[in-house]
């Protein structure tokens, strides 16, 4: 069996081309944590947006359906926009959720077998960079996994209020010429 590893393929190179190789890595995995911070901050404040917004939406349903000449059919509109954006804010916190994330850096616990055995030098960063190119693929499938998520939700809420908007204006509408 060929072992075609990125460790072994690294090997050859300099040590002074592994840190540096290192280095890049590092600051990939750091870049990276900082854009799912950012994912999850822009996650959470939707899903607050959103909640706050659905929770308006059934005050107004309630009064639209419970007023002396009650609108069913827009309070039911109301009811529906306001379950999605609901549902919407839950996709969105779903999508911020604690995930298995890579970070760079390491412990001294994880030299121990390269130190007791001797490995070279070279060898031991090569391994390194291979760990860090795991973690940064690990990482982008977890964020895309999650963009996804939080895209979808954004995407139904605003397809929702536009949908009740457009029932809104019909209301006004048909409201106004009769």
């Amino acid at each position: 069996m060929v072992d075609d590893s990125l460790a072994l393929k690294l090997r050859p190179a300099s040590e002074d081309t592994l840190k540096e190789l290192i280095r890049q890595a590092e600051a990939h995995l750091d870049t990276q944590l900082t854009a799912a911070i950012a994912a999850d901050q822009r996650a959470y404040t939707f899903a607050g947006l959103a909640a706050a917004s659905g929770i308006v939406l059934v005050g107004g349903a309630y009064s639209l359906a419970t007023s002396s000449q009650p609108n069913v059919l827009l309070a039911s509109v109301a009811t529906a926009v306001a379950a999605t954006l609901v549902g919407c804010a839950w996709s969105a916190v779903h999508s911020a959720r604690s995930i298995d994330f890579g970070y760079s850096g390491s412990q001294p616990a994880d030299w121990d077998e390269d130190v007791a055995c001797s490995k070279p030098w070279a060898h031991s960063l090569a391994e390194k960079c291979e760990h860090y190119n795991d973690l940064i693929d690990a990482n982008r499938k977890a964020m895309n996994a999650n963009s996804q998520l939080f895209n979808s939700a954004t995407e139904l809420a605003l397809k929702s209020l536009l949908l009740g908007g457009v029932a809104f204006t019909a209301w006004l509408v048909n409201a106004f010429t009769f």
